[in-house]
C-alpha cells in the first residue's frame, strides 16, 4: 500500500460520516466562522480561522455549529520513511483529529511553515467548488503549537482535503528540515 493509499483509507472513513451529516437538509456545509462585517475570524496563536463541519439553516438548530466525529480509526502497523532529510513516522489517527509532532525546527520556523501550508488549504475566500463527495476540500482547524521537550505539537482536524493536502504537509516540514516529523 502506498502513502497515497493508506491516507485515502484513513480518510474515508471520516468522510463517509461528514458528508451523511451534511446531506440530509438545509445546511451550510463546511463554514468558514466570521466576523458580522464578513471577514474570517482568527483565533489562537497562531491566529488562524476555523470551519465548522455544518450549520442547519432551518429548524431547532439553526445558526448552531455541528461537528462529527470519525467513527473508526484504521488500524495498520506504524511505519517509518526518510522524506529528503526527515525521518516520517506514522501511526494510526483519525482525519479529524491529527496529532502532529515536529523535531528539528524553531518554534518561529514551523509556524510560518504550518500557518502557510493551512491558509493554503483552508481557502478563505470559499472559493472550492464541491468535490465529488459533495464537500469542499478544506481544512477545518489547527490548535497552538506547543513545545514538548524537544519536540513542537500540535493537531489539526483534516476536514475534507485529500490526501495531496497531508502529502503536501510532509513536504513542506521536509523543506523547511524537520529532523522528524510524526503522525499519529
Amino acid at each position: 500500500m502506498t502513502l497515497t493509499q493508506l491516507l485515502a483509507a484513513i480518510r474515508a472513513s471520516y468522510i463517509t460520516v461528514l458528508f451523511a451529516a451534511t446531506s440530509n437538509g438545509n445546511v451550510h456545509v463546511e463554514p468558514a466562522y466570521r466576523n458580522a462585517d464578513g471577514t474570517l475570524s482568527l483565533e489562537g496563536k497562531p491566529a488562524l480561522p476555523c470551519r465548522a463541519d455544518w450549520i442547519p439553516v432551518e429548524g431547532e438548530f439553526a445558526g448552531q455549529s455541528h461537528t462529527v466525529d470519525a467513527k473508526t480509526q484504521l488500524e495498520f502497523e506504524p511505519f517509518a520513511f526518510q522524506l529528503s532529510a526527515s525521518e516520517v513516522s506514522i501511526t494510526p489517527f483519525t482525519w479529524d483529529w491529527l496529532p502532529l509532532q515536529i523535531s528539528g525546527l524553531s518554534l518561529d520556523v514551523a509556524e510560518a511553515t504550518l500557518t502557510g501550508w493551512f491558509m493554503a488549504w483552508f481557502d478563505g475566500e470559499d472559493g472550492n467548488a464541491k468535490n465529488a463527495d459533495g464537500l469542499y476540500g478544506v481544512v477545518h482547524f489547527m490548535s497552538g503549537i506547543t513545545q514538548e521537550g524537544d519536540a513542537l505539537q500540535l493537531s489539526i482536524d483534516l476536514g475534507s482535503v485529500s490526501e495531496a493536502a497531508v502529502e503536501d504537509l510532509l513536504f513542506k516540514l521536509a523543506d523547511a528540515n524537520a529532523e522528524a516529523i510524526q503522525l499519529g
